[in-house]
C-alpha cells in the first residue's frame, strides 16, 4: 500500500508524492524535480528515510533542476536505486530511452551523488548540464569506502557541457564501479567529454556494452574517455567509441591492470593489460541522423562476448534481453535485424 510521505495535508494533493513502507526499505513514485529533491532529501543523511533501502521509481518526463543538482549523500552504508520509465502510478515500466529525463536547462549540473552503500542509476536521461570550474557537467558520483558499488545502466547521457573537466558524468572514489548499455551521445568539455573514472587502490571497474559517440573535447586534442585509478584494475569489453572529435576514444592511466576486449574505438592513449584481444577500429555504421542503433550493415554485429568480465547488463538500452539469440552485439543497442540477412527471433 502506498501512502504520502509528507506529514503536511495542505502539500499531499500538490506533490503527489508517494512511498511504499516495509520493515527494510521504502519506494517513492515521483512526478516531477521538486518531488525528485524531497526523495532525495529523505533518503539522505538526516532523511526519515535514510538508514535502509531505498527505491525512487521516475514516472515519465522531464524533471528541472532548480538551480543546482539533484544531490544524495548518505554515510549509512544502505543502497539507494533509482529507476525511471514509469507510468504516473509507478506500477508499469516502459525501456523506450528518454521517458524520465534528468534535465539542468543549460544553467546547473544534473546529478550529484555521494555514497559509500550502493548506489544505482538505471533508464534515465541526463541532459542539458552546464558546469563551470569543476568535473562533471551531467553528474557525478562519489564512492567513500571500499565496499561502496555504483551500478550506471541504461542510461543516456547526452547534451552535456563542461568547461572544466568531464562533460557527461564521472565517478570518483573507492569501490567497484559497472557502467553498462549506456549512450554517451553530445557532450563536451576540455578534458574527458563523455565520462571518466578516477579510483582509489583496489578498487575495479566494469565497462561494459556502452555506446560513446559524437562527444566533442574542446580543449583541442585530449581524450573522450579518461579510465584512471592508482592500482586499480578494470575491464572495458563490448564498447563502441566512433565519431568523436578532438580526443582519443580511450586515455589509460596508473591502472594496475586494465583489460580491453572486444571493443570498437580508433585511438587508445596507454597500454591494456597483456591479456586484451579482440578489438576493432571501424565504423560500426549507426543508423545515422542521432540515432546509434547498429544498422543492417554494420561490422560489429555479433562481435561482442557473451561472457565479459563483470556479466552482460540484462537487457539493452531499448529494453531487449541480452544477448539476443545467443549472440552478443557491441554497444548498448542489441539489434535484431539482419547478421545474415534474416530477422532474428
Amino acid at each position: 500500500m502506498k501512502r504520502c510521505i509528507r506529514c503536511h495535508a495542505a502539500l499531499l494533493p500538490t506533490l503527489g508524492l508517494f512511498l511504499a513502507v516495509t520493515a527494510h526499505a521504502s519506494t517513492y513514485c515521483v512526478h516531477n524535480g521538486a518531488e525528485l529533491g524531497l526523495a532525495l532529501a529523505d533518503v539522505s543523511d538526516g532523511g526519515i528515510a535514510n538508514a535502509h533501502d531505498n527505491t525512487i521509481l521516475l514516472a515519465g518526463g522531464t524533471f528541472a533542476t532548480a538551480g543546482g543538482p539533484f544531490t544524495f549523500n548518505s554515510s549509512s552504508g544502505f543502497a539507494l536505486m533509482i529507476e525511471g520509465g514509469y507510468d504516473s502510478s509507478c506500477n508499469t515500466q516502459d525501456m523506450t530511452p528518454g521517458l524520465s529525463q534528468l534535465d539542468g536547462g543549460g544553467t546547473s549540473q544534473v546529478i550529484n551523488f555521494q555514497t559509500n552503500g550502493k548506489i544505482g542509476v538505471r533508464h534515465v536521461t541526463i541532459q542539458h548540464a552546464y558546469k563551470v570550474g569543476s568535473a562533471g557537467g551531467g553528474g557525478q558520483i562519489y564512492l567513500n569506502n571500499a565496499v561502496a558499488v555504483a551500478v550506471f545502466a541504461d542510461n543516456q547521457v547526452i547534451d552535456n557541457t563542461d568547461t572544466f573537466g568531464t562533460g557527461g558524468l564521472t565517478v570518483f572514489g573507492v569501490g567497484t564501479v559497472t557502467i553498462a548499455a549506456n549512450l554517451f551521445a553530445g557532450n563536451s568539455a576540455p578534458a574527458a567529454s563523455a565520462f571518466s573514472t578516477s579510483m582509489a587502490a583496489g578498487s575495479i571497474i566494469y565497462l561494459v556494452n556502452n555506446t560513446i559517440a559524437g562527444n566533442t573535447n574542446t580543449s583541442g586534442g585530449n581524450m573522450i574517455t579518461a579510465l584512471g585509478g592508482t592500482n586499480a584494475g578494470g575491464y572495458a569489453s563490448n564498447n563502441i567509441s566512433y565519431g568523436n572529435t578532438n580526443g582519443d576514444d580511450f586515455y589509460l592511466y596508473s591502472f594496475q591492470t586494465f583489460e580491453f576486449h572486444n571493443n570498437d574505438y580508433h585511438a587508445l592513449n596507454g597500454v591494456p593489460t597483456d591479456g586484451s584481444a579482440g578489438n576493432i577500429d571501424l565504423d560500426p555504421k549507426f543508423v545515422g541522423a542521432g540515432d546509434y542503433r547498429l544498422s543492417g550493415a554494420s561490422p560489429v554485429l555479433a562481435g561482442g562476448l557473451t561472457n565479459p568480465v563483470g556479466g552482460l547488463p540484462a537487457v539493452d538500452l531499448d529494453g531487449r534481453a541480452f544477448p539476443s539469440s545467443g549472440r552478443a552485439d557491441m554497444g548498448a543497442f542489441e539489434e535484431t535485424i539482419f547478421i545474415d540477412a534474416f530477422e532474428s527471433p
